[in-house]
């Protein structure tokens, strides 16, 4: 007999793995919320460390830069991490990342559903002749950031569960 009892149970064991196959890209999608347009990242403040470093001859000026991350979603995100382009007023200083791709998904920043999280990024701006003018107000006056417009572009990689999405942000200051 070619359909024994063995084989009825392979076919269907085998039907079964396949289907999960098919359908595990849907699933996962599943885990991400579907109003996940609605998630706002925007640049909240850029303060000067008060550390001016010699690096090979060029002078570097450190930044912190500060992103607030809006989840007006019902579940719980997180990101692996952020790149971004970072503007003072309209000149471009660089791109900067923000990453936790290292960090496993338990001990990154836990966007909490209906919550504004608070990221923090290092970004080092280099002396050079485009933004000779900024950097030397900065390292004149640390408190001139606050008179600066700020903008920042860019990318973040949220997260739930099993699936991520990037999500495109331009944020001004």
């Amino acid at each position: 007999m070619f359909l024994s009892r063995r084989r009825i149970i392979l076919i269907g064991v085998v039907a079964g793995i396949a289907l999960a196959i098919i359908l595990l890209p849907l699933i996962l999608t599943i885990t991400l919320p579907t109003d996940l347009n609605r998630l706002t990242i925007s640049i909240s403040k850029v303060e000067v460390v008060n550390n001016i470093t010699n690096n090979s001859s060029n002078r570097v000026v450190d930044l912190n830069v500060f992103f607030d991350v809006h989840n007006p979603t019902e579940k719980t995100l997180t990101t692996s991490g952020i790149e971004y382009e970072l503007f003072a007023d309209g000149n471009s200083l660089g791109q900067g990342t923000l990453s936790y791709e290292d960090i496993p998904v338990n001990g990154r920043p836990q966007l909490l559903s209906y919550s504004t999280i608070p990221l923090k990024s290092k970004f080092e701006l280099t002396n050079s002749s485009s933004n000779m003018m900024l950097f030397n107000k900065l390292v004149q006056n640390s408190e001139i950031s606050n008179k600066i417009k700020w903008r920042a572009n860019g990318t973040a990689e949220i997260e739930s569960g099993f699936s991520s999405s990037p999500k495109q942000f331009s944020s001004t200051l």
